[in-house]
């Protein structure tokens, strides 16, 4: 009977030992991902203060501002975007830290929606043919179906469209609420075309070709 007690202990003494590892690691890798993350926004950053001082610097010769800023605006959006990407993926894999991913999905949608109006002051500025897309998405499957349509019609038909995507299941954002408000979001997915055009529910490939 000792001996049969004492096995169990040995056992659960293991078990113990080997979700706390699991807990040290998660940690350790939750600490990882943040940073990565964190190190992201603020590169993001530096180079929207760079465009803003660029947009000052040259605010007298439009020819010489939209020749530097073409080159800037796809760079500065390509960044975000990963950054979105990578905080989608990583934000579900988090054990201790749920409130830190929070915090920089705030920090993230600010981003969004400096590059936005960077996006559209560059395109009344110089005349540019983009077109801007804001995307509203939940955890759905219609959601990530339309997400997968948004990323295809990018690579394959316009790479001037560009994509400002929310997550609508994310708390305390002022811009998000803002923005919820100005168009009316209730429900996802829910695209918003230069603004002034809404689309309701999962958009196909086609009907996208047609609209954008």
């Amino acid at each position: 009977m000792e001996l049969v007690e004492e096995s169990m202990l040995k056992a659960l003494g293991f078990a113990c030992l080997v979700l706390l590892i699991g807990v040290l690691v998660g940690m350790q890798a939750d600490d990882a991902r943040t940073s990565f993350i964190e190190d992201q926004i603020e590169e993001s950053n530096i180079k929207a203060q760079t465009f803003i001082v660029t947009e000052n610097y040259l605010s007298e010769s439009s020819q010489n501002y939209c020749r530097v800023v073409s080159g800037q605006i796809p760079e500065i959006a390509e960044g975000n975007a990963q950054i979105g990407r990578d905080l989608q993926s990583m934000s579900g894999k988090s054990i201790t830290r749920t409130n830190d991913y929070d915090q920089l999905k705030r920090k993230y949608y600010v981003n969004q929606l400096r590059l936005y109006n960077m996006l559209e002051g560059y395109r009344d500025r110089c005349d540019a043919d983009t077109t801007s897309v804001f995307y509203f998405f939940d955890s759905s499957i219609d959601s990530q179906r339309q997400g997968a349509v948004l990323t295809e019609y990018r690579n394959q038909v316009d790479n001037e469209t560009y994509v400002f995507s929310f997550n609508l299941e994310t708390d305390d954002s002022a811009v998000l609420d803002i923005l919820r408000e100005d168009y009316n979001v209730t429900d996802a997915p829910t695209l918003v075309v230069n603004g002034n055009q809404t689309y309701r529910g999962y958009t196909p490939l086609e009907e996208m070709r047609d609209i954008l």
